[in-house]
């Protein structure tokens, strides 16, 4: 006999109740995840002004290109203007949620977020400075018709060129910078293929020694992870905010203030993870990112 909706809701309700409360156990998840996020802001509040200055400052900039450039355009832009803004949005709202993830509890699956964001943007910036263009990143031919099959092909044969010229042997960039790069990368597929950071952390259930974490736990390590990557892919990101300019009418007033005290903000935070914590990754990021994504307020749409 099939069950109404009403059935089918009541009786998982009836299985789940705790303490007279329906789904009463689940409340801890609730109330642990509040009890991270309220550490977090205790103890990263740096961090936490610079992403919230970050995505206030891209709010801005999509309410007066809106209001202010908008008007101004007489001159049709490029197909690829529209391609570039949603890719930048994309990249923006990936951001937003791997951060809400991270500050509910859940660093560790945000920090596998972000290594699709970082490839995007370092894809977007390589089609802004026209070693690529958004059709090839995609696979796709205009002139041709779609083939899946041709288009997974020559997707992943852009990629990897592209990556060759941004971060590999032919970039250009010292050879410590690519090595820790590469070193970054390889910690991005630790926790993307296998979830292997996440299970280092159920070591001690493992050895007896500890109980096994179910509701999140705040260690600032594992936060950290997210938070350093989180802030070199927002500088990135940042860096590629100018390009939403039209020509014809760039933002003026405090908006290019404002871009370049955020950009110069990214680096001293970055920097100072070599300097004071002898992270030598901070450098390489700042070399990789001021060499290959090298926008700045006065940047327009180049396409």
């Amino acid at each position: 006999m099939a069950l109404t909706v009403a059935e089918f809701i009541n009786r998982l309700k009836d299985i789940s109740v705790y303490t007279g409360v329906p789904y009463g156990r689940v409340h801890m998840i609730f109330e642990e995840e509040t009890a991270y996020g309220l550490k977090v802001a205790e103890s990263m509040s740096g961090y936490l002004a610079l992403s919230d200055s970050f995505k206030a400052f891209y709010l801005e900039t999509i309410e007066r290109l809106n209001t202010e450039c908008r008007p101004k355009v007489k001159t049709p832009l490029s197909e690829q203007y529209p391609l570039f803004v949603a890719r930048l949005n994309n990249n923006v709202q990936s951001l937003v949620g791997a951060e809400r993830l991270a500050l509910h509890g859940y660093p560790l699956q945000a920090y596998t977020i972000h290594r699709n964001t970082f490839d995007n943007a370092v894809l977007t910036a390589a089609s802004l400075q026209k070693l690529t263009d958004f059709y090839a990143i995609e696979g796709i031919d205009p002139s041709q018709p779609l083939d899946p099959k041709a288009l997974k092909q020559q997707r992943k044969k852009t990629e990897w060129a592209v990556l060759d010229v941004m971060l590999g042997k032919s970039s250009g960039l010292s050879t410590d910078t690519i090595v820790e790069m590469q070193k970054l990368g390889d910690t991005y597929d630790l926790e993307v293929h296998g979830s292997r950071l996440s299970l280092a952390g159920a070591t001690g259930w493992l050895s007896g020694t500890e109980p096994l974490s179910i509701v999140p736990v705040f260690r600032e390590r594992e936060f950290a992870l997210h938070m350093n990557r989180y802030v070199e892919v927002a500088w990135m990101v940042h860096r590629l905010v100018p390009a939403i300019q039209p020509p014809e009418a760039p933002l003026v007033g405090d908006w290019p203030e404002k871009w370049a005290i955020l950009d110069n903000s990214f680096e001293v935070l970055l920097t100072s993870l070599t300097e004071e914590c002898g992270k030598k990754f901070g450098v390489a990021v700042v070399e990789f990112v001021k060499s290959k994504l090298p926008f700045n307020a006065e940047s327009v749409f180049p396409l």
